[in-house]
């Protein structure tokens, strides 16, 4: 069997990044698809042969810039989803610090312990992702592919890829 190469990449800036929101929506603001420009005039000259994209629309957007240069078309997998941070997405974090005091120290500390809301865990997120790379591994061998996701389910791949358990899900191993 072939390798893959999967390049993970986060979405370009939004307005919720910039107001200091947890994420849940938005599409990409103007320094977003500068961003989102400047990845793909570096990635022009990548042979990659398929562009996935979580359904978010700051993805999709993200993932058009590549996919219109080389050609190809954007693929939407429901598997490249944010984290789901349920009653507390599109809040500001000031209000969730108010509403929820000690969450993000326990999302700082131990993230694997961290069930939002009426969202998810870490735990289920690695399920989407090993399912993810599981299904790129068998439809694409021998090829590069291209995913516009967010930064958690980036952060877990790594971890997959590293081997290291859920609890070293806010280090930084990844290369920029």
């Amino acid at each position: 069997m072939k390798d893959v190469r999967l390049i993970l990449v986060r979405h370009g800036q939004t307005a919720w990044n910039a107001e200091g929101r947890v994420q849940g929506g938005g599409s990409l603001d103007r320094i977003g698809c500068i961003q989102a420009s400047a990845l793909a005039q570096r990635l022009v000259n990548e042979p990659i042969t398929q562009v996935y994209a979580s359904p978010a629309l700051r993805a999709r957007q993200t993932a058009r810039y590549t996919a219109g240069l080389l050609g190809i078309r954007v693929r939407q997998s429901s598997l490249l989803k944010d984290l789901d941070y349920g009653r507390f997405a599109g809040a500001f974090i000031a209000d969730v610090q108010e509403a929820a005091p000690g969450l993000f120290e326990q999302w700082r500390d131990a993230p694997e312990t961290v069930t939002f809301e009426n969202g998810e865990n870490l735990a289920n997120l690695r399920l989407r992702m090993n399912k993810f790379i599981r299904k790129i591994k068998q439809s694409h061998q021998g090829e590069t592919v291209l995913a516009a996701t967010h930064d958690s389910p980036i952060r877990i791949a790594a971890s997959i890829a590293l081997g290291l358990p859920d609890s070293e899900h806010k280090q930084d191993y990844l290369k920029a």
